[in-house]
């Protein structure tokens, strides 16, 4: 069984990190806010760079080495 590809693990966690900014924000404090531009602003550097942060944190996941060294 492959793990899901790794592109859509960022969309995923990026997507989830953003809604929850946003919801915290209402809720919570507005200073959450800052969780979902912090995201944003990661997404712009990974579309203008090339190189995306996040993509290499979810590769050294248990689920996404196994995959690896298979």
């Amino acid at each position: 069984r492959q793990p899901i590809e790794v592109m859509r693990q960022v969309q995923l966690v990026a997507g989830g990190l953003v809604l929850l900014g946003v919801v915290l924000g209402f809720l919570v404090a507005p200073a959450f806010f800052g969780l979902s531009a912090f995201v944003g602003a990661g997404l712009i550097m990974a579309g203008a760079t090339g190189w995306c942060g996040m993509a290499r944190l979810l590769r050294l996941m248990p689920w996404n080495r196994r995959a690896l060294g298979a």
